[in-house]
């Protein structure tokens, strides 16, 4: 349950970061209706293949650089001398970034499920 927490703990610092929560948004927005209006083009489909892959990257990128501004700070070592252990602290990150990257592909899939 812990580690329920500290994965929405996580979501709600990066949601509350405007220009990430725009960053997040938009790339899969953005390609998904490119790719619904111009759905001829043949580079606007190797970006649809590839948006996944650069959601999970970027997903990736801004909890990475959530857990290095964690370790200035020292918010990292106050959660470590908790009775958290690191597997579960590991697993938060990853849950966060699972939560974010499905909402993500929800919003894409919905977009490219819409007929224009």
């Amino acid at each position: 349950m812990i580690v329920v927490r500290l994965a929405q703990f996580n979501i709600k610092r990066i949601v509350r970061h405007r220009g990430l929560r725009w960053v997040l948004a938009l790339l899969p927005v953005t390609v998904a209706l490119a790719r619904s209006l111009f759905a001829q083009n043949k580079s606007l489909l190797v970006a649809t293949e590839l948006c996944p892959l650069a959601c999970a990257l970027l997903v990736a990128a801004a909890l990475y650089a959530q857990w290095s501004v964690d370790c200035v700070s020292g918010l990292s070592t106050g959660l470590r001398a908790s009775p958290i252990s690191r597997r579960g602290l590991a697993l938060s990150r990853v849950l966060s970034g699972v939560c974010i990257l499905a909402a993500q592909m929800a919003v894409f899939a919905a977009i490219l499920a819409i007929r224009f």
